[in-house]
């Protein structure tokens, strides 16, 4: 008896031996791994984004920088599967400076990039955006500025947990382009609401601005407005204004200068004089749009013999009508009207562009994709973005002839028995859009 209990003890302490010493099998979730940012490099393999602000000599593009990440079992001795396989599904950008300046905005990004186990991946992500050069709080800046990027990817294994990894850069903006020949101020319009007034009236005047700003100055009152919200489009407000009165505007930059001058004169005691042309409608509808989409400027004015409208300096004929735009960017729209007494009125209307994130397909997997006959798996998505409906095919559903299932509003399912190789396909619509996604699971004995 005690020879067979001692025989057993060996057997089992050598089993458990076994076990222990594994390491992590194929198919083990647990083994667990390194996923972090090895590095991050500029377009000109540097640490540091040369951000070009103004007038470069290729024009303004946004700047991307190339990320290099790693994903290794921490137990070298560990057999890798496809749960251990990171696929990225999103990436953040965060802009500071230890001092509390002026940085770009913060934003979001989808992507999808797979880091397989045991390995490293490089990919190209976008930095600076084109938009926060033309329209962001540091456009047209020349002198050298610098910030910090922490970019942080977003990211989630074949077992379904999420993981981060974080890197940073620094950016530098400038003129490294040193193409100065368009860096001249120049006033391109210089206008006001109504330039004949009565005692006590309000005066709103009008400017559009090219090349660069550093002090934009109106007088008389030697008021200073801040480039940053005033370029190139701006506008400033006078009250009980007795006329007539001449305003200057100035423009000033490390490259130049601009003046303008325009008059607002008084109504005739008898009221005579020249007639102001007036305004009756100028708007946009809707006043609110997503990029890519349209709007319309609906306008009717009298007593006009010119009408032009900005941006573009386009001349409008007749004296009402309708305007399709499609702006990139949000933008104010100037109408300006004059006759040939002299008389001008001016009215702005502003259309904001909203930037949506297109549907994205961030993860499609499953649990496995290698089964036995007659095993189930389950499958797991994640979706980015708005979307009407989301359709899974093929599913063995009974009565079910075209074998697609509505999974609008979950995330993971499990599949029915799986007896034959398949391509499952997971299907989002938005609006008149589809965006497909597969995952493949095969029998063993096919292989």
């Amino acid at each position: 008896m005690i020879k067979k209990l001692i025989a057993f003890l060996t057997v089992f302490v050598a089993i458990a031996g076994m076990v222990a010493c594994s390491g992590g099998a194929e198919g083990d979730a647990q083994v667990p791994a390194t996923f972090k940012v090895e590095s991050i490099v500029s377009e000109g393999n540097t640490n540091n984004v040369e951000a070009d602000m103004v007038n470069s000599d290729d024009g303004l593009t946004a700047d991307y920088v190339t990320v290099t990440v790693s994903n290794y079992l921490k137990n070298a001795s560990s057999t890798p599967s496809h749960f251990n396989d990171v696929t990225i599904y999103k990436y953040s950008v965060h802009f500071y400076r230890n001092d509390g300046g002026k940085v770009f905005n913060d934003f979001d990004r989808s992507i999808t990039e797979t880091v397989n186990a045991n390995s490293t991946k490089s990919f190209s992500l976008e930095l600076v955006t084109l938009e926060e050069k033309t329209h962001g709080v540091l456009a047209g800046t020349y002198s050298p500025y610098t910030m910090n990027a922490e970019i942080t990817l977003y990211g989630k294994n074949g077992s379904g947990q999420y993981v981060q990894a974080k890197g940073t850069i620094g950016v530098t903006i400038a003129n490294f382009g040193n193409d100065t020949t368009n860096l001249q101020p120049k006033i391109d319009l210089f206008t006001v609401d109504k330039n004949i007034i009565s005692d006590g009236d309000d005066v709103t005047v009008f400017w559009l601005i090219s090349g660069s700003a550093s002090n934009i100055v109106i007088n008389p009152g030697n008021i200073h407005v801040k480039p940053s919200e005033n370029f190139p489009y701006g506008s400033y407000t006078f009250h009980n204004v007795t006329p007539p009165v001449t305003y200057t505007l100035i423009v000033t930059s490390p490259f130049g200068s601009d003046s303008q001058d325009l008059t607002v004169s008084a109504v005739s005691a008898g009221g005579g004089g020249a007639a102001a042309p007036v305004i009756n409608l100028f708007m946009v509808s809707p006043s609110t749009i997503n990029s890519g989409e349209q709007a319309v400027i609906s306008y009717d004015v009298a007593n006009t013999d010119t009408l032009t409208l900005y941006p573009g300096e386009q001349v409008l004929t007749p004296s009402s009508g309708e305007v399709t735009v499609s702006p990139q960017y949000t933008t104010d729209y100037v109408l300006v009207a004059k006759n040939n007494e002299g008389g001008i009125t001016s009215a702005k209307t502003t259309l904001t562009v909203t930037s949506v994130q297109d549907v994205t397909i961030t993860m499609f997997t499953g649990t496995r994709s290698e089964v036995e006959a007659g095993d189930v798996i389950t499958l797991y998505w994640t979706i980015e973005g708005s979307y009407d409906k989301v359709e899974l095919f093929p599913w063995n559903a009974a009565n079910d002839d075209d074998k697609i299932m509505d999974v609008t509003n979950v995330h993971s399912i499990v599949t029915p028995p799986i007896n034959a190789d398949t391509k499952f396909v997971l299907s989002v619509y938005s609006g008149d859009k589809i965006i497909n996604a597969t995952f493949e699971v095969k029998l063993a004995d096919n292989n």
